[in-house]
């Protein structure tokens, strides 16, 4: 299981995906603007307080100045509150920004989501695409840091520097001549930094992929007893995402230590020949002390330019992903313009092929389905039954043929419209995780309460509704596993009644379901089928026997047609797989 590739992007790929980041800040750019000025403000609070320093123990202590020794104190209050206040007013105005960007993001990641269409989701694990969702998308904040962060640590950087130099020009010199030498790390780990964080992220997804696709499949883990097959292949991944987190830790952490080292040469240097000239008499111990602060401040600005990398290469590297799925064109697209505000419900398949990118699946099929009519596919498994089916709300489009409701190619429909006029009932019987009457009034929301249980009563559901802990209020997620497959299958009966749709796609419906669950399915879905055009989905051919017309498929291919007692007769394809069903 993996996650869908991060490419290692060349720099133009960087360059453009920084360009589209930085779109998504510009509205924000008054409140950006402020948060500059305030940072800059706050990269004057360090070079004051070395000067502070050198005042306190040259015009003070030692010159014992009992004026200035009453003002130093308020002074200190002062500047440590004025660096209190633009932290905390700092960090909230970019915070806020920074989550502002990150929301917007990822609402329009997860509504990209909804439009891709069902064959890419089916073909990208669940797992990496939540990863992307939640963990790529939040690494953009990082870029408003790696902003502020390269404007205020440079200028703090620039401010000690000239407080040094306005105290000692000569030691200010040895200390600035190593500097350069801070640039080699900042590059070098930098690029480390940018493979490392690409590669944790693609580690992530693959992990969450993992996780999700074996707690899904927990039931056939444990009646196979594939519990430390599905252990083993988790460890895998979990290590190699480990092995990445360390090596993008490592990366974020190795610049610090070498930056404080080169650092340090440069103090041993200014304590040597600064401690020279205090003794020779041309310095004061202030001033020498000052300096000694100053350059220890240093320390922290300069550590922090080594932190614009590891911020920006995050934020980057999570856009990136992000970028990576919003670039994904929908295979379905929306360019039909023509409305349709109720259809007919004249439905037609005009030789129909459909390819999945390894050979048709579907060939040549052509049927069609009159309103109030219902037409059933059959087949074993792998026939083409589904595909058929999903062409109908155009979950896929054919590869070639066309399909058509009420003469017109789907195409051609604006796609709300279409499949506002196409309801489907499949056999997994999805439900979402919220009340009863949400779940039913999902397909349209605005329904009123008669209406809604005049539906569930239709779907002979509203007898167990009203026995649930609150009724229609019961969430689903409070019933666990307590509904059965025939009531959740009444439910969704209940939703496609409710949306009234003049065409009934059948996918299986009754395929999961118990004897017993499946007379009282069937019959609601007797009613839901009265006057509409149906195309259904058959696995268990006793629930079509009076369909008006019976299509057998092939691989891909109609080999038989008719009603269910002329198909029996003609001891065909399809009278075979009656046999084979009732064990005859």
């Amino acid at each position: 299981m993996s996650a869908p590739p991060t490419t290692r992007d060349p720099e133009p790929r960087t360059r453009d995906t920084v360009r589209r980041l930085l779109a998504y800040f510009r509205p924000h750019s008054g409140g950006l603007a402020l948060a500059l000025l305030l940072v800059s403000l706050h990269s004057v609070v360090p070079g004051a307080i070395v000067l502070l320093i050198q005042r306190v123990l040259d015009d003070v202590l030692i010159a014992q100045d009992r004026t200035m020794l009453a003002l130093v104190p308020a002074a200190v209050v002062v500047l440590y509150g004025l660096n209190g206040f633009l932290t905390y007013t700092t960090g909230m105005l970019t915070r806020g920004i920074a989550w502002r960007v990150v929301t917007r993001l990822r609402q329009e990641l997860f509504e990209h989501l909804l439009r891709l269409d069902l064959a890419w989701h089916q073909r990208t694990p669940t797992g990496a695409v939540l990863s992307r969702l939640t963990q790529d998308v939040v690494e953009v904040q990082y870029g408003v840091s790696g902003i502020l962060t390269a404007v205020q640590k440079p200028l703090t950087l620039v401010l000690l520097i000239a407080a040094a130099v306005y105290m000692n020009p000569e030691l200010s010199a040895l200390a600035v001549v190593v500097l350069p030498f801070v640039a080699f790390p900042i590059h070098r780990f930098g690029l480390r930094l940018r493979r490392a964080a690409q590669d944790r992220l693609t580690s992530h997804g693959s992990i969450t992929a993992s996780a999700q696709e074996s707690l899904t499949g927990v039931a056939v883990i444990q009646t196979s007893g594939g519990e430390a097959l599905r252990g083993e292949a988790f460890w895998r991944e979990n290590e190699r995402h480990r092995r990445d987190q360390m090596r993008t830790f490592a990366a974020q952490l190795l610049p610090g230590p070498v930056v404080e080292i080169i650092a340090a040469l440069a103090v041993g240097l200014v304590i040597w020949v600064g401690g020279r000239q205090v003794f020779a008499g041309d310095v004061q111990p202030g001033e020498l002390i000052a300096f000694m602060v100053a350059l220890g401040l240093i320390n922290d600005p300069l550590k922090g330019i080594t932190k614009i990398n590891d911020l920006t290469q995050r934020s980057v590297a999570g856009a990136a992903a992000v970028f990576e799925i919003l670039d994904q064109e929908p295979a379905i697209r929306d360019t039909g313009s023509r409305a349709l505000a109720r259809a007919e419900g004249l439905l037609r398949f005009e030789e129909v092929g459909f390819d999945y990118g390894d050979g048709e699946v579907v060939e040549a099929v052509s049927l069609e389905v009159r309103p109030g009519r219902m037409v059933a596919l059959v087949g074993a498994s792998g026939a083409g039954k589904s595909t058929l089916a999903r062409l109908v709300p155009r979950l896929a489009d054919p590869t070639r043929g066309r399909v058509s409701l009420d003469g017109v190619d789907l195409r051609e429909y604006r796609l709300a419209d279409l499949r506002r006029n196409v309801a489907v009932v499949s056999q997994e019987g999805f439900l979402f995780d919220d009340t009863v009457r949400a779940n039913i009034a999902f397909g349209r929301p605005g329904a009123s309460d008669a209406e809604l249980e005049a539906a569930a009563r239709a779907a002979n559901a509203h007898d167990f509704i009203v026995e649930l802990p609150r009724g229609y209020e019961t969430r689903i997620d409070e019933l666990g596993l307590r509904l059965s497959g025939g009531q959740r299958q009444r439910l969704q009966i209940a939703r496609a009644i409710l949306r009234d749709a003049p065409v009934l796609v059948l996918d299986e419906a009754t395929s999961s379901l118990d004897a017993e669950s499946e007379a009282v399915v069937q019959e609601a879905l007797d009613r839901l089928m009265a006057s509409r055009t149906v195309l259904a989905v058959a696995h268990r051919l006793s629930t079509i026997k009076d369909a008006d017309e019976i299509v057998v498929l092939d691989g891909g291919r109609v080999v038989e047609r008719g009603r269910h007692e002329a198909l029996l007769a003609a001891e065909g394809p399809y009278a075979r797989l009656v046999r084979r069903q009732s064990g005859a």
